[in-house]
């Protein structure tokens, strides 16, 4: 397949993951990310042209943060191209929630104004298993891209139902139909403006902490200690925290510290405030898993510190970006 003088196309960029995966030799497991894009893309018939780029070829368990970050300045360039008329990501599932919501928050404005489509694909199993769910994944998600219906953004296609990118939510860990769209409210904000996308060593450190039975605060005091900015909690229930972690994550922000609620449940709403007061001052993840959470932090502890003529908080930033009723 030529990626030559090719007009208005799909750009089809392969990360890896399971879609390209390989059986290994002893047949009781596999290897992610060893199948080429270019090879994934002849399993496939398509009514539309493509060109193919191989950005990497990894489990996604071990994806990074600047890779992310590449990953995000290719899709920015994708949209602004007028020869592509949408994008597909193949990638792995274990943390294809995370990008879909760092995507969001760096090109969902961007494709939106473009009115063109950025959809997430990948598999449960493996290129080379007899009943392989990739290739009608790959066929569904460039299909969905393909189409000009005025449903623009950020998506995954996973299955044959679009999931919009930000409700993503990978429920399952070995089903082909582990993942659903949680339900988000119908006048959530589209924030329009792009976030910055930090590069490389630009990015925040932010950590996952779970509260849990007998949870000890070391962990919080260390973390402390050695220079994390940011911390989301995987909170119990609605995001509450055990009395003996309270006090060190409220040590933790006096000091400058950046401190999020989710919940380790990882679906539903989490509110603003807690009725035993604790924690007052941290944000609310809103609808955000713990994950997803951390990625939104990130974001907005780096375009709190870029320079501009009316800078805003993290708080600010985080705020808008997750769809918070109130700025701080």
């Amino acid at each position: 397949m030529s990626n030559f003088s090719i007009p208005l196309h799909i750009l089809v960029i392969g990360t890896g993951g399971t879609i390209a995966g390989l059986k290994t030799v002893s047949g009781r497991g596999y290897q992610a990310g060893q199948v080429p894009i270019s090879t994934l893309l002849t399993q496939i018939n398509s009514k539309f042209p493509l060109k193919n780029m191989q950005l990497s070829n990894i489990d996604s368990c071990d994806l990074s943060e600047p890779l992310l970050s590449e990953l995000g300045i290719q899709v920015r360039t994708g949209l602004a191209d007028p020869d592509v008329i949408g994008i597909v990501i193949t990638h792995g599932t274990d943390t294809m929630e995370e990008t879909a919501t760092f995507l969001e928050f760096v090109c969902g404005g961007s494709a939106r104004n473009f009115g063109k489509k950025v959809v997430l694909t990948g598999a449960m199993l493996p290129s080379d298993h007899r009943e392989a769910d990739g290739p009608q994944n790959l066929s569904n998600a460039i299909e969905f891209a393909g189409k000009r219906d005025g449903q623009s953004g950020i998506w995954a296609v996973m299955g044959s139902e679009p999931i919009p990118g930000l409700a993503l939510v990978k429920g399952h860990s070995s089903q082909t139909n582990a993942f659903f769209g949680e339900a988000l409210p119908n006048d959530w904000v589209q924030v329009s403006n792009d976030l910055p996308i930090p590069l490389d060593n630009q990015w925040p450190w932010v950590e996952i902490i779970t509260s849990h039975v007998g949870a000890r605060p070391e962990t919080i005091t260390f973390l402390k200690n050695h220079g994390v900015q940011g911390i989301v909690l995987a909170g119990t229930g609605a995001g509450t925290v055990h009395e003996n972690l309270a006090p060190a994550l409220e040590q933790f922000m006096k000091a400058g510290g950046a401190v999020v609620r989710a919940s380790r449940i990882g679906r539903g709403y989490i509110g603003g405030s807690l009725a035993n007061g604790r924690l007052a001052k941290a944000l609310s993840a809103g609808y955000l898993n713990p994950a997803k959470a951390r990625i939104a932090l990130q974001l907005a502890l780096f375009a709190s510190t870029q320079s501009g003529a009316n800078p805003l908080s993290w708080q600010d930033y985080f705020a808008r970006i997750v769809g918070l009723p109130e700025f701080r």
